[in-house]
């Protein structure tokens, strides 16, 4: 199938390009609606993987956009809303909005790929029908089994996504520390919901529930305790920064000799082609 994936966290973005484009599909990645309506506008999509929650232009506001601009009969993409907030009502909003179903984060391959079959068996369905939404497990116990589910298994993609989130997540640190020194709660609640999806993706929940501690004192505008749960949460990132390059440090290839020669072996004379032929 040809998927649109519209998402502005980069692990997120990275892990669903890669896993799709690995299964056989044809992926166009963009980073929020107003890009998205764009490559609708030059493309055709089966399915799009439309996040709630971007800057400029949100999932929302891009999934009503593609609404209104479906001519009557027209056929349109599937709209799949996807969430690191996964409550009953960030789903009936997103499905409110006109998205035909729905996928929580973290995500995990085996799930994606159950919510995208079960799609194509119904892509000519009625549009008013409801798509089976995709339900999350209880979460994985370790690190490892995580990003095993996460991947489908997949080490070079588990790689990847490990590096990526290593090299995003200091600067999302950054900017949480100035927003918890300037007090401002909109840019405090907007970083800690995207790292909030970030840790949940490589299943730090623990780190993930300080974050989203974070982005309700910045949704609330109360900033009182904030500095202290960034300490925290700063600290959590450094032991799981420690775990993450424990489990995916390359292990040091085995270094293999050449057989020395023995000195006694003496080698072999080249035996003449060359006979003289005489008579008996």
């Amino acid at each position: 199938m040809h998927i649109l994936v519209a998402d502005d966290d980069t692990g997120s973005r990275e892990l669903l390009t890669e896993l799709l484009r690995h299964s056989g599909h044809s992926v166009t990645a963009v980073v929020d609606g107003r890009e998205a309506l764009a490559a609708l506008t030059k493309d055709t999509f089966e399915i799009v993987l439309m996040d709630e929650e971007m800057p400029g232009m949100n999932g929302l506001e891009a999934t009503r956009a593609i609404l209104q601009g479906t001519a009557p009969g027209q056929k349109r993409p599937i709209i799949v809303g996807i969430s690191g907030n996964s409550t009953h009502e960030d789903e009936q909003r997103c499905l409110a909005a006109g998205m035909d179903a729905f996928f929580a984060k973290p995500i995990r391959a085996a799930e994606l790929f159950s919510l995208l079959a079960a799609l194509a068996r119904r892509q000519e369905s009625s549009a008013s029908e409801q798509a089976d939404s995709a339900t999350a497990d209880s979460p994985p116990e370790n690190l490892a089994d995580t990003l095993r589910r996460a991947t489908g298994g997949n080490e070079k993609i588990a790689r990847s996504l490990v590096k990526t989130f290593l090299a995003d997540t200091p600067k999302k640190l950054s900017l949480l520390r100035r927003a918890v020194s300037e007090k401002d709660a909109e840019i405090l609640a907007t970083v800690a919901h995207s790292l909030k999806g970030s840790l949940a993706l490589i299943g730090a929940q623990k780190a993930a529930g300080t974050a989203r501690n974070l982005q309700a004192m910045g949704r609330l505008g109360n900033l009182s305790g904030a500095a202290a749960e960034f300490r925290v949460l700063e600290s959590e990132f450094k032991e799981l920064g420690r775990e993450l390059l424990a489990l995916h440090a390359k292990p040091k290839p085995a270094s293999k000799r050449a057989p020395a020669r023995s000195s006694k072996t003496k080698p072999k004379r080249r035996r003449s082609r060359s006979r003289t032929r005489g008579k008996r």
